[in-house]
């Protein structure tokens, strides 16, 4: 084939990919500027990539320092930084200033060039155009790209299909470009998302074993030189990147708790509602659907590992199978499952414990993309094989078959898209935010916690303003996160004035539509007219259409804090801490034992669901006077109580204890989260009493969706100064 025949061919598959890349992201790619796939990470991710293209050309060097979660430095690093992602959209950002409409391009960019990175490398190696096609379109859409619209970093896969095609150049001419071309590859990969990264770093050594291997020789020494220098220098922007995180692990961890993985029958047993197989998932079989492999796709591969012979495509062959073998015994995770029951232990649990970086993880999960590497890879050598051994018109519907069967396989229904105001839907209020200066707000009430993929909102509409805001969705929330969720709920009380005041938010945008109740926006509203702390700036009327309504914006209004605050007392520091090991605990579920054993990263935790009523109990020996009980929140495996009630006992009835919680107490415990969130405590001060037993429990909680509380080690002291 010539040059200019071969261009022709990947820019026919380009095309026909990002057609069938629109269809994929349906409805959202219909409307792409002012609709998402979701409120939730969709949201959050389109702010990261304005955020990138905002800083890039202002503050380079500054690029971590973003808007987010105010009063944090470093505040990208709870996510992912996205920036090779953010770059190729940046000139959308740049010229429209619509992060919606770059992040639906961001998405359909990524399918497009996953698929035709993978035509590149098996055209390559098998010379065959059509197989070349068919490899990129099992690569770009399947079943795992499917279920992963709402996430563009887990979409852009297209540098590991391009490492691979430089691999191969490498190690078959041994030239210097390549090398350089094949470290830029890897790298790309691993800074397009965290767990990429940890893949990449997994990958690479056994790519390069497999390679060499089967050409049955090491490296030569100019490879090897060649090779290590290009790795070196490419990995100073990673290590550059990598830096912010490191410093934020140095003084808060960034571990995960240990998520369920994929269930074996997610590999073979589509979802009820795909359009081929549906049918054959039993109704209530957990387990199924978002890692379907396809049996179209499965028996293509398969052809690839018993037709595809040719020396050429010998290493390629045995790489896809690596892949997907390790991709699918570490997606299993921590236990290997089968329609919800445990067989064994997984592999999953060794890589946690050896490699460091898996416990960042949410889960293993997503180690599912390497089995769609895999097998798109070998797609496209079983494809070649098989159309080789075909004549004419018989060659011809095979791989028409198999292009309209391959995508269709893993087709359904789309799901709803969610719509964002941009443009002249924009209310008011953000194009008048935008003319101020960029001093730290807050937007309130909060949507409730049920809700609480749509605070990823707060951080996609201050990309038309860009002030310091303190909410919204990430992937590791800051320690005093969700506490200042808690503490503002009863706005516009003292307490909530005065914590916004003391971490130096003063600008408070509200929005009366969030109290859905009526009466309670008449009984709010009232009480920030009355505020003597608050003074209202500015007033907007405006309403935007009714696709907006579930989002309760409209009609908001701006208020400042006035600075006359007193200062605030220091509460009390707990003393005489009591022996622990004559204490007796119980609890309503769980161990309460863990709770008193002195290890922080060991912790009591309520149900889950959790459920009122939910409760902790302590006997002491004998009675004691006590005037605090301290639970470690040891950030971030901590979770703080919500709804909390005190009791303690003494004969046969149980008596309420009013604890403080004013704004002097609730700050402490917010300084002490900025301050040392590894050693943070919430402790409940009371008027010294006599205690013989003590019970922690939940109140009323109307909200199901709450999360647990738990109790890293509970301290009960006996004096307060």
């Amino acid at each position: 084939m010539q040059p200019r025949e071969r261009v022709r061919a990947a820019a026919a598959a380009a095309l026909v990919y990002f057609v069938l890349a629109i269809l994929w992201a349906a409805p959202a790619s219909f409307s792409p500027a002012d609709t998402l796939p979701d409120l939730g990470d969709p949201a959050h991710l389109s702010y990261v990539m304005a955020w990138d293209a905002h800083q890039i050309v202002r503050d380079p060097l500054s690029l971590f320092d973003s808007n987010s979660f105010h009063p944090y430095p470093r505040s990208l690093a709870f996510g992912d930084h996205l920036l090779p992602e953010a770059l190729l959209v940046a000139p959308v950002n740049w010229i429209s200033g619509n992060a919606v409409l770059a992040s639906n391009l961001g998405v359909l960019l990524a399918l497009t060039l996953s698929g035709l990175s993978m035509f590149l490398f098996v055209r390559r190696l098998t010379g065959s155009s059509a197989a070349a096609f068919l490899a990129g379109l099992a690569y770009a859409f399947n079943s795992f790209t499917r279920s992963e619209l709402a996430r563009i970093h887990v979409l852009s896969i297209q540098w590991w299909p391009l490492a691979l095609l430089f691999l191969d150049r490498f190690v078959r001419g041994g030239k210097r470009r390549d090398a350089w071309a094949l470290a830029g590859a890897l790298v790309l990969q691993g800074l397009s998302g965290a767990y990429y990264l940890v893949y990449t770093a997994l990958l690479a050594p056994a790519w390069l074993s497999i390679a060499y291997g089967v050409e049955r020789r090491w490296p030569r020494g100019a490879e090897r030189r060649a090779l290590a220098i290009a790795l070196a220098v490419t990995s100073l922007p990673v290590l550059a990147l990598l830096a912010p995180y490191v410093m934020l692990m140095r003084t808060m961890g960034f571990e995960k708790g240990l998520e369920p993985g994929v269930d074996v029958l997610s590999y073979v047993l589509p979802l009820r509602g795909h359009a081929l197989w549906g049918w054959l998932s039993p109704p209530g079989v957990p387990g199924t659907g978002s890692h379907f492999v396809g049996y179209v796709t499965l028996a293509t591969a398969g052809l690839g590992c018993l037709l595809a012979r040719e020396p050429r495509s010998a290493w390629a062959r045995l790489v896809a199978m690596v892949s997907a073998a390790l991709g699918f015994g570490f997606s299993l995770g921590w236990s290997i499952q089968m329609a919800g029951h445990e067989l064994m232990p997984g592999a999953y649990r060794l890589l946690y414990w050896l490699f460091p970086p898996a416990r960042g993880m949410a889960g293993s999960e997503r180690f599912g993309v390497l089995v769609v590497l895999g097998l798109a890879l070998l797609v496209g050598l079983g494809s070649a094989a098989l159309l080789e051994r075909l004549q004419g018109g018989t060659r011809i519907a095979a791989g028409l078959a198999l292009a309209v069967l391959l995508p269709l396989e893993h087709w359904s229904a789309p799901r709803s898209a969610a719509a964002v105001p941009t443009g002249s839907d924009l209310p008011a209020a953000y194009a008048w935010l935008a003319g101020e200066s960029r001093a730290p707000m807050v937007e309130l009430p909060l949507y409730p916690d049920v809700a609480r993929r749509f605070w990823a909102l707060y951080l996609n509409l201050s990309t038309h303003h860009w002030h310091p805001i303190p909410f919204g969705r990430t992937s590791f929330y800051p320690p005093i996160h969700d506490l200042l969720a808690w503490y503002t709920r009863d706005f516009p009380d003292a307490a909530s004035i005065t914590l916004l005041d003391q971490l130096g938010i003063r600008t408070i945008l509200i929005h009366p539509l969030a109290w859905e109740d009526e009466t309670e926006r008449h009984e709010r509203m009232a009480a920030l007219e009355s505020s003597s702390r608050l003074e209202l700036v500015k007033q907007f009327v405006d309403a935007p259409p009714e696709r907006y309504a579930a989002l309760n914006l409209g009609q908001e209004r701006v208020y400042r804090i006035r600075r006359e605050m007193p200062a605030l007392p220091v509460p009390c520091a707990p003393v005489n801490e009591l022996p622990r090991q004559a204490l007796e605990v119980a609890a309503s579920v769980g161990d309460a034992e863990l709770a008193v054993d002195g290890d922080r990263r060991t912790a009591w935790r309520t149900g889950l669901p959790q459920k009122p009523g939910d409760a902790f109990e302590v006997e002491l020996p004998r009675p004691e006077s006590l005037a605090a009980v301290a639970l470690d929140l040891y950030y971030p495996h901590g979770e703080f109580a919500r709804a909390l009630r005190l009791m303690s006992r003494n004969g046969d009835r149980w008596e309420r204890i009013a604890y403080d919680d004013g704004p002097a107490e609730r700050w402490s415990t917010i300084h002490e989260l900025l301050e040392r969130p590894r050693e943070a405590r919430l402790i409940l001060r009371f008027p010294p009493r006599s205690v013989s037993r003590l019970r922690l429990a939940l109140g009323s909680i109307a909200d199901a969706s709450w999360p647990r509380w738990s109790i890293p080690e509970l301290r009960l002291y006996g004096d307060c100064r």
